[in-house]
Formats: structure tokens, C-alpha cells, sequence
């Protein structure tokens, strides 16, 4: 399956108690599936992959795959602090039908260019997956170098592409630069929802977006609109995208935010969370409700606000 397009790094759902609900979280990728998005993230970060237990990831990532049965393209996230962990998910994703992997660089401990090289070296000759690099200095602690990106590329062909999360738009830029000469196929995506048409417009595959979790209509039709040449349908929806970066200033753990917009949505059932990010701002709940109320969806042929 060819990644491009509009890819949810989805929430992972739990119930009131902080254990997995499955039953909501196939619910939940219905209701993605349903509005066209081009493939979907299993254990990104905003899946809060950091907080689940090795057992509740495969058991997430088994009945998620499993229920998708080849609907769309996914990805699964398999990062973890220890290579065998990263080793073992990277297998276990591949046994249930992943389509490709996404693979954040460890963290805590700052590494060398050598052994980030290497790091990722072992996973790709691991797997025959699609590997992706995650790029996100914000939690990682570092930036991966575009000639180190560019290195992998020429050296392993199932190192598909890369997901960047990064702040300084010049280094995405330089990234589809150099690393397409030397690889036509690598596919770079962006992540920070407001770098969505920029980086269509000079290149990039599609988008691993927050918001892209609530309000998937904003990003796909952004991203249809621009690949029909339709440049003011797409200008519209990235001013929509504008708006709802507000819900990354709602708390610091992102995706606490972002699960209550997809609970108030779709659910009528109040959103779960694991400690400790079960203690969140007392003001979440109506900042996330203002929010979705003054942003309109695309439902078909006409525009339909969330209530």
C-alpha cells in the first residue's frame, strides 16, 4: 500500500477507568474511515504509545489491525527506549498486517549520528515493512541531520520516508531537497497541521496532523482541493486549520485535548485517560466545546458545524 495523503495519528481510546476500550476504539476508526482519509496511525504520539504497556500495544494494534482488515493503508508506531522492544513491535505489526512501521528515534539519552545510523539500520534490515523515520526534536530531544536522513535513504530502499515533526519549516524543505535526489520515491510527510499546504506545495506526500483526529474533514479536503489545483478551496481550509492549532494551548500533554474533541464529537460518553494525565485543566472541557462549535465540517456537499 503507497502512503500519500491525509494519514490521523489517532487517539487511543480508554474508559473511565484508564484501561483500553476496544469497542469505542473500532467505533472510533469507523468514523475516520467513513470521511476518506488516505491511511491511518496506530501508536503514534498522540496514541499515547509512551503509556501502554508492551502487552496492551499488541493487543491494541492486533484487534485495531484486525477490525480495519485492509480498509486503508496503516501504520503502526513501535517506539521504545530499548531496540529489542522496538524490534519485537516492529515483528509483531508485520504479523497482523501492518503495511509499514513508524520509528521514533529513542529517547532520553542524546545519540550520535553513528548510532541513530545504526539504530535505524537494524530495524530496516529487521523488517520488510515500509519503514518511517519520525523526526520530533520536541520530545526526542534532537533533530535528525538531512544528510543522515539522506544516508538511510541510499542505503536501505524500505526506508520509505519520514514524518516531520519539526518546527523549522527550512528543514523540511531541505529534507525533500536533498533526500529526492537521491531517492525519487521517499515520501515526507508533515506533522504540524498549519505546515499542511505548504508543504503540498513544494512537495510533501501528505500529513500526519493533530487535528487531522477530530476534524479530518478540515485536512482532506484541504488536501483534495490542492491536488485538483483548486488553490482558494485550499487557502480556506488552511485559515480553518489556523484556528484549531488552538487546541495544542489547552494542556500540555496535546492529545488529552484532542480525545476530548473526538469523545464530544462522537461519543456520548466521557473521555478516559491514564494517570497521569487523568488530572487536566479544569477549563478543558468548555475550551475544547468553544472550539468544535465555531468550526465548520464538510459533510458531503455542504458545510455542517459539529454539535
Amino acid at each position: 500500500m503507497n502512503f500519500h495523503g491525509i494519514i490521523p495519528p489517532v487517539v487511543t481510546l480508554f474508559d473511565e477507568a484508564g484501561n483500553l476500550d476496544l469497542a469505542l476504539n473500532r467505533s472510533y476508526i469507523d468514523q475516520l474511515i467513513s470521511r476518506n482519509i488516505n491511511g491511518i496511525l496506530l501508536m503514534g504520539s498522540s496514541g499515547e504509545f509512551s503509556s501502554l504497556t508492551t502487552e496492551e500495544h499488541k493487543l491494541y494494534v492486533r484487534e485495531m489491525l484486525k477490525h480495519i482488515n485492509g480498509r486503508i493503508p496503516v501504520m503502526v508506531g513501535v517506539g521504545h527506549t530499548a531496540l529489542k522492544e522496538v524490534l519485537e513491535l516492529t515483528s509483531y505489526a508485520e504479523k497482523h498486517g501492518a503495511d509499514g512501521v513508524l520509528v521514533v528515534s529513542p529517547y532520553y539519552w542524546k545519540l550520535s549520528d553513528e548510532q541513530l545510523y545504526r539504530f535505524y539500520s537494524i530495524v530496516a534490515n529487521h523488517t520488510k515493512l515500509q519503514v518511517f523515520i519520525y523526526n520530533i526534536p520536541l520530545l526526542t530531544g534532537q533533530n535528525l541531520p538531512v544528510e543522515l536522513i539522506k544516508k538511510l535513504a541510499e542505503a536501505h530502499p524500505n526506508i520509505a520516508g519520514i514524518k516531520e515533526t519539526v518546527s523549522d519549516f527550512g528543514h523540511l524543505r531541505q529534507v525533500l531537497k536533498d533526500v529526492k535526489k537521491v531517492r525519487s520515491d521517499f515520501r515526507v510527510f508533515s506533522a504540524f497541521d498549519e505546515h499542511l499546504l505548504p508543504a503540498q506545495m513544494i512537495g510533501a506526500a501528505g500529513s500526519i496532523n493533530g487535528s487531522a483526529v477530530f476534524a479530518l474533514e478540515i485536512s482532506v479536503n484541504l488536501y483534495q482541493s490542492y491536488q485538483k489545483g483548486d488553490l482558494a478551496e485550499a487557502q480556506k481550509n488552511h485559515q480553518v486549520i489556523s484556528k484549531l492549532m488552538d487546541v495544542y494551548t489547552f494542556g500540555p500533554t496535546f492529545f488529552t485535548a484532542m480525545k476530548e474533541a473526538v469523545h464530544q464529537r462522537w461519543f456520548d460518553v466521557p473521555a478516559g485517560h491514564r494517570a497521569p494525565c487523568d488530572v487536566y485543566p479544569a477549563d478543558l472541557r468548555d475550551n475544547v466545546e468553544a472550539l468544535l462549535k465555531n468550526i465548520e465540517m464538510k459533510e458531503g456537499t455542504k458545510y455542517e458545524r459539529i454539535t
